[in-house]
């Protein structure tokens, strides 16, 4: 994967549905080759949802306060939430 990533804290994944609808309906339809992936990471007293959005998602993503951060680990948990599978590759 290429540089240019982002990477949003949404935190407790059991509360992050309405921002996710909100996010699926702000990027209908995602470009192609653009695509938001998503992980569980375990924090200190509970899960958080982290998202990253992919390089052509950055103007999305900072409106959303994501941070830049390098291309995501996909061996490691990641799945895809909205877009391009093939960036899980």
């Amino acid at each position: 994967m290429s540089a240019g990533w982002s990477r949003w804290v949404v935190g407790d994944p059991m509360l992050a549905e309405p921002l996710l609808e909100a996010l699926r309906a702000e990027l209908a339809p995602v470009p192609a080759g653009e695509a938001v992936l998503q992980k569980l990471e375990s924090g200190d007293l509970h899960c958080q949802l982290i998202l990253y959005f992919s390089p052509g998602l950055q103007a999305i993503a900072h409106r959303h306060g994501a941070a830049a951060c390098p291309s995501p680990d996909y061996s490691n948990g990641l799945s895809l939430l909205l877009g391009d599978s093939s960036l899980l590759q």
